[in-house]
C-alpha cells in the first residue's frame, strides 16, 4: 500500500543525518545457564553488514546457531546514538542514512510507518504483522513515548516466528538512559525468555520517571497553598494551624503574583504532559500485553513478569488519579490568585479614590482661594477706576483753573500797570479785561490740546506693547518667575484675606476706601 508521507519523509535529507555513537547489543541463550550478551558501538557505514550477517566469531556465530536450531529467544537491539533533548518539541533527525534505515527495515519486515513514529512527537502504539525479506512471518509491536526531553523513545520490535529472533530498533534516548534500559536488561537475564521485557521496562521507567516528578509537583502546589492561605484554619487539629490570621495578612501583603502565576502556568503544563504521558503508557501497555500473550499461546508465562505488569498498570491508574486531584488543586488556586489579584486592585482603586478625594479638596481650596483673589482684584479694580475718575476729575479741574490762576498772578504781579495816570473816572473794571479771558481761554486751550496728544501718543505706545509680547519691556523678569514656578507647586495656605470677603465693595456697589486700602496692605504684606 501506498504511503506519501513515508516517501516525502525518505526523500527529505534533512530527516536522516549519520552520527557517532550508534551501538547493538545482542542477547543469546542457548539454554538458562547458557547466556551471551554483546555490547558493542558500531559504525554507520557497517550497520548494514551487521545485519546481514549473524556474527563476527566462530564462537558467536556457533551460539547463535544453537539459539536458532533450539529456537531459543534471541535478541538483536540497535540502539541510535545518544540525543541531547533541548526542547520537548524538537524533533531531532535520525543518527542514520536513509540507506541504512531502508536496509534494516526491510530485512527485519517493519513497517514503513515505523518511519512516521520515529520522526513524530505524538504518543503512538501500534502491533503489527508483516514478513521479513525472506517472506517470513513477523509479528511486531511499535511504541513511539509522548515526547519529551526525559525517556524519550520510539521502538520497533519484530519477532520472526521462523527463527524465533527478536529484532529491536530502539532511538531517541539520551546517553544515561540508555545505560540505565541496559543494567535493567542485563540484570533480568532470567526473564529475557519473555519477548516483551524490553518494552515493559522503557514503559516502567518512564512511567516512574514521571509519577516521582508527580510527587515533586505536589510538593510544589501545597506549597502555593501555604502561600495564598488556603491550607490554614481547616484542621480539627490546632497544632497544624500554626499561621495566626495577622501573619496570614502579612503573608497575603507581600505575595509575589507574578511568581506565583508563573508557577502555576508551569505546573499546569507539567500536569497536562503527565496525564498524556500516562495515558498513552497505559494504552501501550495494553498492547504490549495482548502481544506478549499472541506470542506465548500455550506457553507458561513468568510470574515475576506479570507481577511487574499488574504493578505497573496500577502505578500507571495512581498516578492518572494523583494526576487528577493535582489538576483540580492547580485550577482552585489558579482561581484563589485570580482572586486575590482582584482584591488587591480594589484595594489599590480605594487608595487611589481616597487620594483622588484629597487632591479633589485641595483642588477646591486652590478654587475657592483663586476665586476669592479675583473678586479681590475685581474689588481692587473698581477701586483703582474711581480712583483714576476722580484723578481725571481733579486734573480737568486744576487744568481749568491753572491758566486763569497763573494769568491772575502774572497780571497781579507789578510788571503791568493799566493804569499809568491818576484821574476821576469810577470805573471799576479796566477796559483790558478781555485781553484776560483771550489770554486765559488761549493758554487752557494749548493745555487741553498738549495732554490730548500726550494721551493719546501714551495710549499707542501701550497698544504696541501688547500686541508685540516678545518685546523686552514685556518680558518678566526670570527670578520672578522662577518665584512663582516655586510657590505654585507649594500647597497654599489660605490667609483670612480669602477665606473672608475683603468688603471693599459695600452693600449697592459702593467702595469702601479705608477698607479697600486695609486689603491690598495684606495683600502686599
Amino acid at each position: 500500500m501506498h504511503d506519501f508521507y513515508y516517501s516525502r519523509l525518505l526523500g527529505d535529507p534533512t530527516k536522516f543525518q549519520p552520527r557517532l555513537g550508534n551501538r547493538y547489543v545482542e542477547f543469546l541463550m542457548s539454554n538458562v545457564n547458557d547466556q551471551k550478551i554483546i555490547d558493542r558501538k558500531i559504525e554507520e557505514a557497517d550497520i548494514k553488514g551487521w545485519v546481514e550477517q549473524e556474527g563476527r566469531s566462530d564462537h558467536i556465530a556457533d551460539v547463535r546457531h544453537k539459539a536458532l536450531h533450539n529456537r531459543t529467544p534471541y535478541l538483536r537491539l540497535l540502539i541510535g546514538s545518544p540525543e541531547q533533548h533541548q526542547s520537548d518539541a524538537k524533533i531531532l533527525p535520525l543518527p542514520i542514512s536513509r540507506e541504512t534505515f531502508e536496509a534494516v527495515r526491510t530485512a527485519w519486515g517493519l513497517p514503513k510507518e515505523l518511519l512516521r513514529m520515529m520522526l513524530s512527537s505524538l504518543p503512538i502504539t501500534n502491533e503489527f504483522r508483516a514478513s521479513d525479506s525472506l517472506g517470513r512471518s513477523i509479528t511486531g509491536i511499535m511504541v513511539r513515548s509522548a515526547r519529551s526531553r526525559d525517556w524519550n523513545f520510539c521502538l520497533a520490535l519484530a519477532y520472526n516466528e521462523a527463527t524465533g529472533v527478536l529484532h529491536g530498533l530502539l532511538n531517541g534516548m539520551q546517553a544515561g538512559e540508555i545505560q540505565m534500559l541496559l543494567q535493567c536488561l542485563q540484570e533480568s537475564s532470567q526473564e529475557l525468555s519473555d519477548h516483551m521485557l524490553l518494552p515493559i521496562f522503557l514503559l516502567e521507567l518512564k512511567v516512574h520517571y514521571f509519577a516521582v516528578l508527580l510527587e515533586k509537583r505536589a510538593a510544589g502546589i501545597e506549597e502555593i497553598e501555604y502561600m495564598t492561605g488556603m491550607r490554614h484554619g481547616f484542621s480539627s487539629n490546632p497544632r497544624r494551624n500554626p499561621v495566626k490570621d495577622t501573619e496570614r495578612e502579612r503573608l497575603l501583603k507581600d505575595l509575589d503574583f507574578d511568581q506565583i502565576t508563573q508557577k502555576l502556568t508551569g505546573l499546569t503544563g507539567t500536569l497536562s504532559f503527565c496525564h498524556m504521558t500516562f495515558t498513552s503508557s497505559l494504552r501501550a501497555l495494553e498492547a504490549v500485553t495482548a502481544v506478549r500473550i499472541r506470542l506465548l499461546a500455550g506457553q507458561r508465562t513468568l510470574r515475576e513478569v506479570d507481577t511487574r505488569i499488574t504493578y505497573l498498570r496500577e502505578l500507571i491508574v495512581g498516578s492518572q488519579a494523583l494526576g487528577g486531584v493535582l489538576s483540580d488543586r492547580t485550577k482552585a488556586q489558579v482561581q484563589t490568585v485570580y482572586s486575590l489579584i482582584g482584591q488587591k486592585d480594589n484595594r489599590l482603586n480605594i487608595e487611589t479614590a481616597a487620594a483622588s478625594r484629597k487632591i479633589a479638596e485641595i483642588s477646591l481650596l486652590h478654587n475657592t482661594a483663586m476665586k476669592d483673589m479675583a473678586e479681590d482684584s475685581r474689588n481692587i479694580a473698581i477701586m483703582t477706576r474711581k480712583d483714576s475718575n476722580d484723578m481725571r476729575i481733579i486734573a480737568v479741574v486744576t487744568l481749568s483753573f491753572l491758566p486763569g490762576t497763573f494769568m491772575a498772578t502774572l497780571f497781579s504781579a507789578g510788571f503791568f500797570n493799566f493804569f499809568p495816570g491818576q484821574d476821576s473816572s469810577d470805573q471799576v473794571v479796566s477796559r483790558w479785561i478781555w485781553l484776560y479771558f483771550v489770554l486765559t481761554g488761549g493758554a487752557t486751550i494749548i493745555v487741553f490740546l498738549a495732554w490730548f496728544w500726550s494721551s493719546k501718543r501714551q495710549n499707542q505706545e501701550i497698544l504696541t506693547v501688547i500686541r508685540d509680547p516678545l518685546a523686552p519691556d514685556n518680558e518678566a523678569p526670570q527670578d520672578e518667575v522662577r518665584a512663582y514656578s516655586n510657590s505654585d507647586m507649594r500647597q497654599p495656605s489660605i490667609p483670612g484675606l480669602w477665606s473672608e470677603r475683603s468688603g471693599s465693595i459695600g452693600p449697592g456697589g459702593d467702595i469702601g476706601p479705608i477698607t479697600s486700602i486695609g486689603s491690598s496692605a495684606k495683600v502686599s504684606g
